[in-house]
């Protein structure tokens, strides 16, 4: 665990939470791209539609990819406590 600032964790938060937001905007275009760009396409994977298989299952895919990401890369592990009054 990191000690850090109040300033250094109020960046840190702040960097988590735009990460978050970029990563759920991602996962929501994909979700649009892969639903309606594959709805012309006429396949079936188990009796399902393409469009359902590619926007359902590759979104969920694509999230723990990006999660795992988010984890290494981008979230540090720190305590919210505050360590300045010590």
């Amino acid at each position: 665990m990191e000690k850090m600032s109040y300033r250094e964790k109020f960046i840190q938060m702040n960097r988590e939470a735009k990460a978050t937001w970029i990563v759920a905007a991602i996962l929501i275009a994909f979700w649009w791209i892969a639903g309606f760009g594959v709805a012309g396409l006429d396949f079936t994977v188990f009796q399902m539609p393409g469009w359902f298989v590619v926007s359902c299952f590759g979104v969920w895919i694509l999230s723990i990819v990006l999660v795992w990401g988010l984890t290494v890369k981008v979230f540090r592990d720190f305590s919210l406590e505050d360590d300045e009054k010590e």
